[in-house]
């Protein structure tokens, strides 16, 4: 694995490994998986914010799964080593910065914007668009 985490470490989870993770991805899971066992063995802290709820619950609703929505839910709001952030002030300055500085859309800003003010050490990411962003490390799945 090519992210070494140490204890109380910050990792900004996006979107999409977590999908992966769900879902069960067949090129990914392995990697979730080990970054998972690492997050807990050493005690670090994955955060993300809402708009990964919003992504990652909105299919099974149009879908009419409020089960797996709720599913979700729970795990986003129960879960050990993992908090979801709202989007605040502080991070809507951050959000302002990187549309500006980078071009980036809104959700991806805000994604963003929320790493860098809970002061993430890293963020996880399949987006290569992400790399750009220089104020933060941004970890894509397949470096892991």
């Amino acid at each position: 694995m090519g992210l070494k985490l140490r204890e109380g470490d910050i990792v900004f989870v996006d979107t999409s490994p977590f999908i992966y993770f769900f879902e069960n991805h067949p090129d990914y899971l392995p990697a979730m998986q080990a970054f998972f066992d690492q997050v807990y063995r050493c005690d670090a802290q994955v955060i993300t914010s809402i708009i990964t709820y919003i992504e990652i619950t909105t299919l099974p609703v149009r879908q009419g799964n409020r089960s797996l929505a709720r599913k979700y839910r729970d795990y986003f709001s129960y879960s050990e080593n993992l908090t979801l952030l709202p989007l605040d002030m502080t991070i809507a300055d951050e959000v302002v910065h990187l549309r500006a500085t980078y071009g980036l859309g809104t959700p991806d800003a805000i994604q963003l914007g929320t790493a860098l003010a809970a002061g993430a050490d890293y963020v996880l990411t399949n987006g290569r668009k992400w790399s750009q962003v220089e104020d933060l490390e941004i970890i894509q799945i397949g470096e892991l």
